[in-house]
This record gives structure tokens, C-alpha cells and sequence, in this order.
């Protein structure tokens, strides 16, 4: 998308084709990016006529999604990549100005760490800004005992520390973000960056509004990497961490940190 310099970044957008005009959003908040970086879409075979125009309009690569779902289709545009970093936008989701270069930027100063995340701000079907979660380095750790602060938009993956980690679990079709970061955050660690490096946007049709039990999936993720004791008195800290995780979501939203 921008042939200025080697890309450093291979970036993933899957898409059932459904919400185009988002789509086109999505792309277009990449295309602005000062970052060079490679955009590889993946669709399914039924919208490839519309798809791949899109693609040819922004100068991406697509293709035909091989598996079906989420993870599978982020995995399949990972998997030949050659670059140093990774990263995927659903795609009615949306970068900020130069979001890729400065999280590129604090993994280059940090290179034991596997990921950079940042503040996220939450929009609605119209563009508008409900809110902006500013997590901090607290969030990092909060998300040990299934508290999930840390936003997939704009995120960026060192390719090395996912190849370690393993890619996306197809298995899960809400918390496939959570579960790398957890594993992510065991094999190096997460960077912060305190500015807003995506937007995520909340609709009819989003995972988010649509999954009929929230937290289900991602306690679930979260048991995967307990230790036995905390797995054997989860019933005592579980009520104790959404207590804190309230506070704390209330505080990010209020941007007190």
C-alpha cells in the first residue's frame, strides 16, 4: 500500500465482504499510515468480485480465505509473511495518523517485547466517539486474571514472538485476541504506548454487540493459563478482579491515567 521503503509490517484485514462501506474506511485509515506496510485481504470466495476491487483500489493483495472464520482468515495472511511485524484490523475498524510507526517505533527501542498496545477509542456506526479506553501498563497485567484492557486495534505483533507463541486459535470465535496476548505477554512481554493507536468501532453487527455472553469465552481463555493454585481458588479472586476491573475501566474511560 505505501511502496516508499521495504515494508517492515504486514497487516491483515478479513472480511465477509457484508459492510463495504467500512470497509473502505478501514483501508483508507491504513493507506494514510507514513509506515510502509503490506495489506493482504481476506474474503471469501462468494464476495471476491467486490473484494478484490477493493483491494486494487488501495493497493492491497487479497485472497480467498481458505478456512472459514476470524482466526483462520488472520492466520492464512500471516502465514507467508516476511516482515518483522504483524497486525490485523477488523474490517470496520480504523487506524489513527501514524499509529503503525509508533508502535513500530517502541518495539524497535524494546526488542525483548513481543507486542505494543495503546489507548483505544470506541465509535459508533456513525463515526462518532463514544469514548477513549486508556488502559496503561497496569492492563498488562490485569489481563493474567481475565480482565481485557488490551485493544486489538492498532496493536502490533513481533513475527518472531507470534511464530513462538503459535497463531490465532480457531477454535475461539470472541477472545481469539485475548488468548495470543496472554501467551504473547508470557513469551516477552507488552509495550504501552499512552496515545490512541485505533478505533474500534461498536455496532449491530460487530462481534462485541452480538456475543451472547461476554465474558464467557474470555474466563474460559484465561483458566488456559492459570496455575494450579489460582486455578484451585478462583471462586475467592474472581468476584475480587471484576471488582477491580470496574474501577479500572471506569478510570480508563475517564482518563485519569
Amino acid at each position: 500500500m505505501n511502496s516508499r521503503t521495504v515494508p517492515r509490517v504486514r497487516l491483515v484485514v478479513p472480511t465477509n465482504g457484508e459492510r463495504p462501506e467500512y470497509l473502505e474506511q478501514c483501508l483508507a485509515s491504513v493507506g494514510r499510515q507514513r509506515e510502509a506496510v503490506e495489506v493482504v485481504l481476506v474474503g471469501p470466495a462468494r464476495a471476491e468480485n467486490g473484494l478484490r476491487a477493493a483491494a486494487e483500489r488501495h493497493g492491497c493483495r487479497f485472497l480467498v480465505e481458505e478456512e472459514r472464520g476470524l482466526s483462520n482468515a488472520v492466520n492464512q495472511g500471516w502465514r507467508d509473511a516476511g516482515t518483522e511485524y504483524l497486525a490485523w484490523l477488523g474490517d470496520d475498524d480504523l487506524l489513527t495518523g501514524d499509529s503503525l510507526t509508533a508502535a513500530r517505533d517502541a518495539l524497535d527501542r524494546a526488542p525483548r517485547a513481543a507486542m505494543a498496545y495503546g489507548r483505544l477509542r470506541v465509535i459508533d456506526a456513525d463515526d462518532r466517539t463514544l469514548y477513549t479506553l486508556r488502559p496503561g501498563a497496569f492492563a498488562s497485567w490485569l489481563s493474567r486474571y481475565g480482565q481485557n484492557f488490551v485493544g486489538q486495534p492498532g496493536s502490533l505483533y513481533r513475527r518472531s514472538a507470534v511464530l513462538r507463541a503459535g497463531m490465532l486459535d480457531p477454535e475461539l470465535r470472541y477472545a481469539m485476541d485475548f488468548d495470543l496476548h496472554l501467551r504473547l505477554r508470557q513469551g516477552g512481554g507488552m509495550v504501552y504506548l499512552p496515545r490512541v493507536l485505533g478505533c474500534f468501532r461498536v455496532h449491530s453487527t460487530s462481534l462485541t454487540v452480538t456475543n451472547p455472553c461476554p465474558d464467557d469465552e474470555g474466563r474460559r481463555v484465561m483458566r488456559r493459563y492459570l496455575g494450579p493454585t489460582a486455578l484451585r481458588l478462583e471462586s475467592c479472586w474472581w468476584p475480587l478482579a471484576q471488582g477491580v476491573s470496574k474501577v479500572w475501566g471506569a478510570t480508563t474511560r475517564c482518563g485519569l491515567i
